[in-house]
């Protein structure tokens, strides 16, 4: 995993993948061209910029057969991203195939070896682990299939070509930071996790402490009263919530990296009767259509967004490894934020409260499926 320093536009440069075969004359390919470890060869190295990954060992003609292995469609932020994903594929003119390890990830090894039992040209993978899929991977890139992760990191930089997506420690220090500075530095906050384990979760969180560790007194006058696990569901964010109002008669603020969660918070609050406090969210329809009807009580909220569309954009980089082209080592996307004075930009009162709205999906597509 990707070695962050403080910057909110830090990159990591290209790791490297030791690729070893060998030549007809018996002598390896590395002992001629030199190590790399960078998921590519490293055959035309000299031409590509710094931070790139040389891909000329999967050139290729189409059209292509792609597999998606996704850990899950857990919650609606996943459904809508596979829904675009698909779409732009049925675009592009690529077959894909998609499978769904339903957050078990010793199954999504398994439906990676079927992929490539299936005769895949590229990997896209969204992963539910940071190591778990690693050695799989590995094998798909010594079978010249590029690998292209995102949505959530992997720790070895060898086990994948490129990686696209947010920084979710940034994502995380975004509304962390917009938290603290609501509360002047000091009060008491519960926090509103996803899934336990998972690589994104984590990341986002090291996000908060990032902020906390920049107030000048290091964050000691903000109190974590509790942390929950909610899956980034708004059922569970509710309970949550509902169990932190029960246990707690002081609560100055919420720090949650999901929007659904947010939405069940801020319900949970509403019925307690209890003062709303400053919450962080992301862009699901239903938490903006909440804020947006609490905005007259005074509720104030931020919301980050992790691009629902990153999966097209993922199946975009497979396509330039397969047409040989540099493709960036990790393909950060700024995070968006969507603030009390731009949210009319973004919500969405006819659509459902599972639309996701940071999307460039066709209004068609989503009428189809989230007009109410």
């Amino acid at each position: 995993m990707k070695k962050r320093g403080l910057s909110l536009t830090s990159l990591l440069l290209a790791g490297m993948l030791t690729l070893t075969a060998c030549s007809g004359n018996g002598e390896s390919v590395t002992e001629k061209m030199g190590e790399d470890n960078s998921g590519g060869s490293q055959i035309g190295a000299a031409n590509v910029p710094e931070g790139m990954v040389d891909t000329s060992q999967f050139q290729k003609e189409g059209p292509y057969i792609i597999g998606f292995s996704n850990i899950s469609v857990v919650n609606t932020w996943r459904m809508q991203m596979v829904r675009e994903l698909e779409t732009a594929a049925q675009e592009k003119g690529v077959t894909l195939y998609v499978t769904d390890a339903g957050n078990d990830t010793s199954k999504q090894v398994s439906d990676i070896q079927d992929l490539m039992a299936r005769g895949i040209d590229a990997l896209l993978v969204a992963p539910g682990s940071t190591t778990v899929t690693n050695a799989v991977t590995k094998k798909a890139l010594s079978q010249n299939i590029p690998v292209i992760v995102f949505n959530s990191e992997v720790e070895d930089e060898s086990a994948f070509t490129s990686y696209v997506g947010t920084d979710a420690v940034e994502f995380g220090y975004t509304i962390g930071k917009w938290l603290v500075n609501e509360l002047d530095g000091k009060g008491n906050i519960i926090v509103l996790d996803g899934t336990a384990g998972s690589g994104v979760n984590e990341m986002r969180e090291d996000g908060l402490h990032k902020a906390l560790k920049e107030l000048p007194d290091g964050g000691e006058n903000i109190n974590i009263l509790a942390t929950y696990y909610a899956d980034w569901a708004y059922d569970k964010g509710k309970q949550s919530a509902e169990q932190a109002l029960a246990a707690y008669p002081d609560i100055d603020g919420v720090w949650s990296q999901g929007g659904a969660m947010t939405q069940g918070a801020l319900e949970a609050f509403q019925a307690a009767g209890r003062p709303l406090v400053p919450m962080t969210g992301e862009d699901g329809n239903g938490f903006l259509k909440a804020w947006k009807a609490a905005q007259p009580d005074g509720f104030k909220a931020v919301a980050a967004s992790d691009p629902c569309w990153m999966g097209a954009v993922a199946l975009d980089t497979a396509l330039s490894a397969l047409n040989g082209e540099p493709v960036e080592k990790y393909n950060y996307i700024p995070v968006p934020t969507i603030t009390d004075a731009d949210i009319d930009q973004y919500v969405r009162p006819e659509y459902s409260d599972s639309y996701w709205c940071n999307t460039k999906m066709d209004k068609a597509v989503a009428d189809q499926y989230y007009l109410e």
